[in-house]
This record gives structure tokens, sequence and C-alpha cells, in this order.
């Protein structure tokens, strides 16, 4: 039988009752918290997608209306949580070899850390694979089908969190750089949160952290990024014309990590394809140019090129002029022809947007 034949049970029978406000139908943009979560699931490719509810479950029944959701009315919901996980799970159909328990009032989570927790079990001989955040497990997590039955006679003390405690031999943490496993809505509050969160263009200060981790970033890249993205922000700061249309959060974002993958080939790219992944467009477009640009001197300036300098202008974590830089680079690469005509080329960039940028009635006397 395939191992990923995977399920995800959603749990959306609760009262809501410290929320005052019936969480699967809190909005996300367009959709509803459990639209979002069904959608995250569909577009991973899970095959099958239960929802269990209670309170109110007609509404959310016909709120949905997809045919690719089979729901199931768990009667006992006033008991608590594990009496929808196992109505939930008790329906699951034959063939299923894992599966996923998801809880709606966690609505938002990536689709790649869907994928990527469906990966680690496919390749893995464990049984439970936890998503963790920063070293702290969050949802969802993932069973295996050996589970059901010790699941479905557990008497539920301590809920399904202290009965899969009992085989943490069998379980598996994976380090994710999304925080939003964590992010529950409870309270109205958590609620506003969350939507501050979703609404981000780029990963917050703690997933940047984790990105570092999860890529075993060295200490002196650290720090090369870290003042990158420092003068990045002063740049955009003292800039005398227009920048109201540059994101402070993903120019940022884009300094943190614009170097993630250096000792990898073509590393610009690569990390734009890993930012670009976990849905961060912008901060993806940033880092793909922060080593090779095109400037149009008649137009604004472009968080790109901000970038761009930010990062010529930094030799490992301290600022030199500009000319230096070049000089040091060019003694580097003295003899190959093709390596000069490069870097000549990406100073001359650099040059142009030191231009548009007019700092100190045009004049920027640290960096030249």
């Amino acid at each position: 039988m395939k191992k990923d034949n995977l399920a995800v049970i959603i749990l959306s029978a609760g009262y809501s009752s410290r929320m005052h406000r019936f969480k699967p139908f809190l909005k996300f943009g367009k959709y509803t918290a459990i639209e979002k979560l069904i959608n995250t699931y569909k577009s991973s490719g899970i095959e099958e997608i239960i929802v269990v509810v209670g309170h109110r479950g007609q509404e959310v029944i016909e709120k949905v209306q997809d045919n690719k959701v089979r729901f199931i009315y768990n009667k006992d919901y006033p008991k608590g949580m594990y009496s929808s996980v196992l109505a939930g799970v008790n329906s699951l159909s034959p063939h299923i070899q894992g599966f996923f328990i998801s809880p709606v009032d966690i609505p938002i989570i990536k689709n790649h850390s869907i994928d990527y927790i469906k990966k680690e079990y496919l390749n893995s001989t464990k049984g439970i694979i936890h998503p963790s955040f920063c070293g702290k497990r969050g949802h969802p997590p993932l069973i295996d089908n050996k589970y059901i039955d010790l699941i479905l006679n557990n008497h539920g003390e301590g809920g399904l969190k202290r009965l899969l405690q009992k085989y943490e031999e069998d379980a598996l943490d994976i380090a994710l750089a999304d925080e939003s496993i964590l992010m529950d809505m409870d309270t109205e509050a958590d609620y506003i949160r969350l939507l501050e969160y979703y609404h981000m263009k780029a990963p917050s200060s703690g997933e940047c952290g984790e990105l570092f981790n999860i890529y075993n970033v060295p200490d002196n890249i650290k720090r090369h990024c870290i003042k990158v993205a420092d003068l990045a922000l002063e740049l955009l700061d003292n800039h005398q014309t227009n920048t109201g249309h540059i994101n402070r959060k993903v120019l940022k974002a884009a300094g943190l990590l614009h170097d993630i993958v250096r000792k990898e080939r073509n590393h610009a790219q690569r990390g734009a394809d890993i930012l670009s992944k976990m849905g961060y467009d912008e901060v993806a477009h940033i880092i793909s140019t922060h080593m090779d640009i095109r400037v149009d001197e008649n137009q604004d300036i472009t968080p790109n090129e901000i970038l761009y300098l930010a990062d010529k202008l930094v030799k490992e974590d301290r600022i030199v002029p500009l000319k230096i830089r070049m000089e040091e680079t060019m003694e580097l690469y003295g003899g190959n022809k093709e390596a000069m005509d490069n870097i000549q080329n990406r100073y001359k960039m650099a040059e142009k947007i030191m231009k548009k940028l007019k700092i100190n009635n045009g004049k920027m006397p640290i960096y030249e």
C-alpha cells in the first residue's frame, strides 16, 4: 500500500467561547479560516480532507460546499477537542496511511510547510512527524495509521498530545521557518495578530533567524547579512526622493537573507528560489538581483538597487568605500579578463545607484 495516501482531519467543532466570534468564519483575505485551511491541504495534494463539525456544524457545511471535503458531525463535541479527534480518526478511509490533525484555530499554515512535513514523513521511518519553530512544536502533526487503534482506544486523559508523548522514540521533529504553526486564535487579540502576520509580504525576524539555522549559515555570513540589512534601511531612510513604494519589512528580509546559501553555485538565484517557494515573491525578486543588476537612472530608486548597493558597500561586517571595495575585488581576480570586466560593470551599476540616492545633498562621504 502506498505510503503517500494521506488525509487531514480539520477540527472545527468547538464553541469559540473565548473568541466571542465563530472561528471557522473569521476572514483572511477573501477566504474564511476553514476555507483557507481546506485550500492549503488541497493545493498540497492531500487525498482525503475530513472536517469534523459540531457547534453550528450545518452552517460550516453550507458555507464550504465542496464535494471534495467530507464532513463528520461529532455529537460529543461539548466534551472537548479529543472527542473530535476520535470522530475524525474513526472516519478515515481504510487505505489511508497517514493523517494530519489540524485545528481550525491555527488556520494560516503555509503550503510549503505542509509539503515539507509530508516529504519528511515519506522519507522517514518515523510514525509521528512534529513541525517545530525555534524549538517549539506546533501544528499540524502527521501521524501514521499504526496509531489509529491506540487513539481510538485512548480514554482521552491529556488529549492527543499526552498520548503521542508516550511514543517519542517514533517521533521526528522538523524545523520550519513558519511561525504560523504556533499561532492560534483563541482571543480577538490573537486574531488581530494573525491578520497582521497574514498580510506581511516578508518572513518575520524570527523566521529569518530560523532560516539561518536550517541552512547552517556560518556566523561570518550572518554578520555580513545583518550589516547589509541595516545599511539598506539606512540608505532607504536617507534617500531624499519618493520611497513610499518600498516596503521596509521586505527590504530588511531581503538584506538578511540575500546570502543564505552563499556557498552554493549561483547563490543569488538559489536563495531567491527558496523564498519564492515560501510564498515571498517580492523578497525573492530583490535577492535575485543582488549580484547583477541593470540600473535605469530615469526611474525611481528600487529596493533591488538599494540592496545591491548595500551589499557592495559591506565587506564582511564593515562598511567600506565603494572605490576601495572595487580595487580590493579586482586584485583578487587580476589576470582574468572576463572576471575583471564583470567586476567593473558591477561597480558601474553601484555608482549609478549612488547618484540616484542623492544622500547628503548629493554627497555620500561615508560610502565614497
